[in-house]
């Protein structure tokens, strides 16, 4: 979502509220990430601050995602708070690494959210601490079912060091 901040641009203390819907580039719950809900709202400022914009936000929403073991899917929320720097030219800044480029009068703030968004979400999600998880050899729920695979049997690529330790 674009905002105009030319107004912001010309005056050191002025403020503009923001709010809206968030727009990922890439939703999906393929294994490569959560899916988000067309619930996720923010509500921020982006304030000049010299020259520096200084953008806080909070953000709000859903989303779903697939347990790290057993792959049960899950829904769960969110509520992030960030601040982010945004310059216009980076000729003045002398820690690039600590802020974020915009050109002209507009700055897209979907992106900014999306990756703090993405920064504050764990990495991987349980649907209990006691999850069984999948059975490597045939698939099963272990949540579910017991299945009747073995469980000693051995990578075939170490079968030899098994030969060592048997005597005949």
């Amino acid at each position: 979502m674009m905002y105009d901040v030319s107004s912001v641009l010309k005056t050191e203390g002025e403020s503009l509220s923001v709010s809206g819907k968030v727009e990922f580039s890439q939703n999906s719950l393929s294994g490569a990430g959560p899916f988000f809900g067309d619930d996720v709202c923010f509500d921020g400022t982006i304030t000049n601050i010299g020259n520096v914009l200084e953008f806080k936000a909070s953000v709000k929403g859903s989303f779903k995602v697939l347990c790290a073991r057993c792959t049960k899917e899950l829904d769960k929320t969110f509520d992030i708070d960030f601040t982010e720097m945004l310059v216009n030219s980076t000729d003045d800044i002398s820690d690039k690494d600590a802020v974020l480029i915009f050109e002209g009068h507009e700055v897209d703030l979907d992106d900014i959210i999306e990756s703090n968004i993405l920064v504050n979400l764990s990495l991987k999600y349980l649907c209990s601490d006691d999850c069984k998880g999948l059975c490597p050899v045939c698939g099963a729920d272990r949540n579910l079912t017991d299945c009747s695979c073995g469980q000693d049997e051995i990578d075939p690529r170490m079968a030899g060091l098994k030969n060592l330790l048997i005597d005949d």
